[in-house]
């Protein structure tokens, strides 16, 4: 048997390392390896470098690694939970915060109507809603009167839901207006905001009047 070169041997120790070649090519690598020195050195180099051993990670590595999985998980949950609470927060305070809108004799109007009702009408584009009381007894420039207090409140935006009811060919005339209560005792109406539970605690209707604007009287 030709003896074969150990050129050729360490260029097929790679095949053979990784068991893709023939059975007759096996043969022939063993026996030269029983053999030769320096290609058993060359195969055992090889081996090593193609076949790293994978070390297992550390028990403390795998308890490490899980809590920081776990951290991030609360982390991302966390995070969102806090920008829909900041963006529930921003909805609301849009779209249903309400502030007092001015009084303007344009904006709004007081009207008698045939059966003595008084009806106040608002005619402005940003609209949330209206608040009026009954009647009530004070006394003005020495003379009592039944007097209403009345004003209307505004959003920064119109809610979505409003606009999707209310479109600009359906809007509802009634949802601009009010009808006063007991229109019939009423002497006099005045604009001005107020806190009915702040009026009962360290206010009066009276100290309202410095601050109201009339707006009808009978």
């Amino acid at each position: 048997m030709n003896e074969i070169k150990c050129t050729i041997i360490q260029d097929v120790l790679p095949l053979y390392i990784d068991e893709v070649v023939s059975q007759d090519t096996k043969e022939m690598v063993d026996e030269h390896l029983r053999h030769c020195h320096i290609c058993q050195q060359e195969y055992e180099s090889m081996k090593q470098n193609l076949y790293l051993p994978v070390e297992k990670p550390s028990p403390l590595f795998n308890t490490i690694s899980k809590k920081f999985r776990k951290k991030k998980v609360v982390i991302s949950i966390v995070s969102v939970l806090v920008t829909a609470i900041i963006l529930t927060g921003a909805f609301s305070y849009v779209f249903h915060y309400k502030t007092v809108i001015p009084y303007s004799k344009n904006l709004i109007k007081i009207e008698t109507h045939d059966d003595n009702q008084l009806v106040s009408h608002y005619f402005g584009e940003s609209y949330a809603g209206v608040n009026g009381t009954h009647p009530l007894p004070l006394e003005i420039n020495g003379n009592k009167k039944n007097v209403s207090f009345i004003y209307y409140t505004k959003t920064i935006a119109d809610s979505p839901t409003r606009k999707l009811i209310n479109n600009e060919n359906s809007l509802n005339e009634q949802e601009y207006t009010f009808n006063l209560p007991e229109s019939e005792k009423i002497d006099a109406v005045y604009y001005v905001d107020f806190d009915v539970e702040k009026i009962a605690r360290e206010d009066s209707w009276d100290s309202l009047l410095k601050r109201a604007v009339l707006i009808w009287e009978k």
